[in-house]
């Protein structure tokens, strides 16, 4: 009697371990179906039991669960769990710990490169939903995942660029210059990591390592054009004069048909009050495109600065002739601007400053016709 009752209870064990693995299977026909809710219920069901708890294809199945239901991108099956990636993540993982064989069938499965996608999926729409914290943690995992030995394939450096690109546009600055100074470290994405953490270092008001990761880039990439501007730019913004033009000069060397070069040339010198020098910069700036509007404009101020400056001088005079005669010279001087402010008025026509400018100067050379239309034309305005 004792051994039927010790066999009858073999064969009840036996059934409840078998009634187990049945909603593993159960749960991996779901998934095939896509009841993705039917399959949480049949897995989460086997997790539970202590006959399949300790199974390791119990974990992988709830993983494959959570990567199928989040590339079906229904909402309500991607709700199924609160971080449904990385749940899937946490469970491949814990199968491999309880069973390392498991490796062999996530490689097999293509697991990890399935799940790897899926995170950079997620931080793509994150990053488009301008979720940059979210968009940042979804490609540090897609890197993570890129990183196992489960993974066939490498690390996509992209992906590294894309989390620090992620971070500073959520302003978290400092995470965005570890990653980017990741790439810096690999030789990758050339000049773009530089820039990106000098100007996180400035967001950070740190000047003196925006500068040193700037200068530092320079070094790494000398014959490279947008690190130069960049040098230009950040030499503008700190009013160093002498490295601005150390750098424009650089820059013009390497792409001397590029007018903006000859107009940022022109704005340094007339920042020093240099006024020749700008207007012989602009003028170089117009030939490679006439028809833009600040160099036309920057010209028209130089004439107009240069004139005021001669009527500054001429007002010191005290010899009523010699007075006059220095004032047309002034105000000779201040005609030359007038075609410069007319093309700029063309480039941009509804630029008050210019405007302004042509009203002001018609009312000084007493041009009364052309005054009356500008004055018209700035209330109108």
């Amino acid at each position: 009697m004792k051994k039927i009752t010790l066999f009858l209870l073999a064969v009840i064990i036996s059934a409840g371990a078998m009634a187990q693995k049945g909603k593993i299977t159960a749960a991996e026909t779901f998934i095939r179906e896509g009841a993705f809710d039917k399959a949480k219920e049949a897995i989460e069901t086997a997790i539970v039991h202590p006959k399949s708890m300790g199974l390791a294809k119990t974990y992988y199945v709830k993983g494959k669960l959570c990567q199928a239901a989040f590339d079906s991108g229904d909402p309500k099956f991607i709700g199924l769990y609160p971080d449904i990636l990385m749940e899937a993540y946490n469970n491949f993982e814990k199968a491999v710990q309880l069973d390392p064989k498991m490796k062999n069938i996530i490689i097999r499965d293509n697991a990890y490169a399935l799940l790897g996608n899926s995170f950079l999926n997620d931080a793509i729409n994150k990053f488009n939903e301008k979720n940059f914290k979210g968009a940042m943690e979804s490609f540090e995992r897609n890197v993570k995942v890129s990183s196992s030995d489960l993974y066939v394939g490498m690390v996509d450096t992209l992906v590294i660029f894309n989390a620090g690109l992620a971070a500073y546009n959520g302003e978290m600055y400092p995470e965005a210059i570890a990653y980017f100074r990741t790439c810096t470290e690999s030789g990758t994405e050339d000049t773009k990591p530089y820039i990106f953490m000098s100007d996180c270092y400035m967001k950070m008001k740190d000047t003196v390592k925006a500068e040193a990761v700037l200068m530092e880039g320079f070094k790494a990439y000398p014959d490279t054009l947008d690190i130069i501007l960049q040098a230009t730019q950040f030499y503008l913004d700190a009013n160093n004069s002498p490295k601005a033009f150390e750098f424009v000069h650089k820059a013009m060397e390497m792409d001397p048909e590029n007018h903006i070069l000859y107009l940022v040339e022109g704005s340094l010198h007339m920042k020093l009050e240099d006024y020749p020098k700008a207007i012989e910069s602009l003028k170089t700036s117009l030939t490679k495109n006439p028809t833009q509007f600040e160099s036309n404009y920057n010209i028209g101020l130089c004439y107009v600065s240069i004139a005021n400056d001669m009527l500054n001088e001429a007002n010191l005079i005290s010899d009523n002739r010699e007075y006059e005669i220095a004032k047309n010279k002034a105000f000779d001087e201040m005609k030359k601007a007038i075609p410069f402010f007319l093309d700029a008025e063309k480039a941009n026509p509804t630029s008050v400053a210019t405007l302004e400018f042509l009203r002001e100067i018609y009312l000084k050379l007493k041009m009364m016709p052309e005054f009356e239309a500008y004055k018209a034309k700035v209330e109108n305005l």
